[in-house]
Protein backbone atom coordinates (compact mmCIF):
# COMPACT_ATOMS: atom_id res chain seq x y z
CA UNK A 1 0.00 0.00 0.00
CA UNK A 2 2.58 2.56 0.89
CA UNK A 3 4.41 1.76 -2.62
CA UNK A 4 1.06 2.82 -4.50
CA UNK A 5 0.67 5.70 -2.29
CA UNK A 6 4.65 6.71 -2.98
CA UNK A 7 4.53 6.03 -7.09
CA UNK A 8 0.88 8.22 -6.87
CA UNK A 9 2.90 10.75 -5.33
CA UNK A 10 5.77 10.48 -7.61
CA UNK A 11 3.56 10.56 -10.49
CA UNK A 12 1.75 13.55 -9.76
CA UNK A 13 4.94 15.41 -9.07
CA UNK A 14 6.35 14.73 -12.36
CA UNK A 15 2.70 15.88 -14.33
CA UNK A 16 2.94 19.13 -12.05
CA UNK A 17 6.55 19.86 -13.37
CA UNK A 18 6.30 18.91 -16.99
CA UNK A 19 2.96 21.43 -16.59
CA UNK A 20 5.13 24.20 -15.40
CA UNK A 21 7.63 24.08 -18.10
CA UNK A 22 5.14 23.77 -20.76
CA UNK A 23 3.71 27.18 -19.56
CA UNK A 24 7.03 28.53 -19.47
CA UNK A 25 8.84 30.70 -22.32
CA UNK A 26 11.21 29.60 -24.35
CA UNK A 27 14.37 31.12 -24.31
CA UNK A 28 15.35 33.34 -27.38
CA UNK A 29 18.93 33.94 -27.40
CA UNK A 30 18.85 36.05 -30.46
CA UNK A 31 16.87 39.19 -28.77
CA UNK A 32 18.89 38.17 -24.93
CA UNK A 33 20.13 41.99 -23.41
CA UNK A 34 18.86 43.66 -26.37
CA UNK A 35 16.19 46.87 -25.29
CA UNK A 36 13.59 47.46 -27.54
CA UNK A 37 10.18 49.14 -27.19
CA UNK A 38 8.13 46.97 -29.91
CA UNK A 39 7.02 43.75 -28.80
CA UNK A 40 3.87 41.74 -27.56
CA UNK A 41 1.84 43.61 -24.63
CA UNK A 42 3.01 41.02 -21.94
CA UNK A 43 6.62 42.76 -21.91
CA UNK A 44 4.91 46.37 -20.89
CA UNK A 45 3.17 44.55 -17.92
CA UNK A 46 6.53 43.44 -17.36
CA UNK A 47 8.20 47.09 -17.28
CA UNK A 48 5.63 47.94 -14.07
CA UNK A 49 7.06 45.85 -11.83
CA UNK A 50 10.61 47.63 -12.28
CA UNK A 51 12.41 49.80 -9.63
CA UNK A 52 12.63 53.46 -10.15
CA UNK A 53 15.89 53.25 -11.07
CA UNK A 54 15.62 50.85 -13.67
CA UNK A 55 12.96 52.21 -15.62
CA UNK A 56 14.48 55.85 -15.79
CA UNK A 57 17.44 54.62 -17.18
CA UNK A 58 15.83 52.45 -19.74
CA UNK A 59 14.16 55.91 -20.83
CA UNK A 60 16.98 57.71 -20.68
CA UNK A 61 19.04 55.29 -23.07
CA UNK A 62 17.29 55.99 -26.49
CA UNK A 63 17.80 59.60 -26.76
CA UNK A 64 19.95 62.74 -26.52
CA UNK A 65 23.39 63.95 -26.69
CA UNK A 66 26.33 64.70 -24.95
CA UNK A 67 27.87 68.51 -26.12
CA UNK A 68 31.07 69.15 -27.62
CA UNK A 69 31.73 71.70 -24.94
CA UNK A 70 31.20 68.90 -22.23
CA UNK A 71 33.67 66.13 -24.25
CA UNK A 72 36.90 69.16 -24.40
CA UNK A 73 39.64 67.33 -22.88
CA UNK A 74 41.42 69.19 -19.51
CA UNK A 75 38.41 71.69 -19.01
CA UNK A 76 37.33 73.35 -16.21
CA UNK A 77 33.81 74.26 -16.43
CA UNK A 78 34.28 77.20 -13.88
CA UNK A 79 38.19 79.12 -13.07
CA UNK A 80 36.91 80.67 -10.46
CA UNK A 81 38.41 79.22 -7.17
CA UNK A 82 35.38 78.74 -4.55
CA UNK A 83 32.29 79.58 -6.66
CA UNK A 84 29.66 77.07 -7.61
CA UNK A 85 29.55 75.95 -11.59
CA UNK A 86 26.23 77.29 -11.62
CA UNK A 87 27.42 80.70 -10.43
CA UNK A 88 30.11 81.00 -12.35
CA UNK A 89 29.29 83.92 -14.82
CA UNK A 90 27.81 85.63 -12.15
CA UNK A 91 30.80 86.65 -9.86
CA UNK A 92 29.39 86.50 -6.66
CA UNK A 93 30.91 85.23 -3.51
CA UNK A 94 31.87 82.13 -2.54
CA UNK A 95 28.53 79.89 -2.62
CA UNK A 96 29.37 77.47 0.51
CA UNK A 97 32.32 79.46 2.00
CA UNK A 98 34.37 77.18 4.81
CA UNK A 99 33.38 78.58 8.36
CA UNK A 100 33.54 75.09 10.69
CA UNK A 101 35.87 75.54 13.74
CA UNK A 102 38.39 73.47 15.05
CA UNK A 103 37.72 69.09 15.16
CA UNK A 104 39.75 66.89 16.77
CA UNK A 105 40.73 65.34 14.10
CA UNK A 106 42.44 67.71 12.48
CA UNK A 107 44.24 69.22 15.29
CA UNK A 108 43.84 72.76 14.10
CA UNK A 109 46.09 72.24 11.58
CA UNK A 110 44.75 73.24 8.30
CA UNK A 111 44.59 76.19 6.20
CA UNK A 112 41.36 77.89 5.97
CA UNK A 113 42.19 80.76 3.77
Amino acid sequence: MGSKLMSLLFLTTAVVVVAMAAESRAFDGSNWGRINNVGRINEYDENEMLMPTEESRRQLWGGGFISYGALRANSVPCNRRGTSYYNCNHGGGPVNPYRRGCSAITNCERVTN
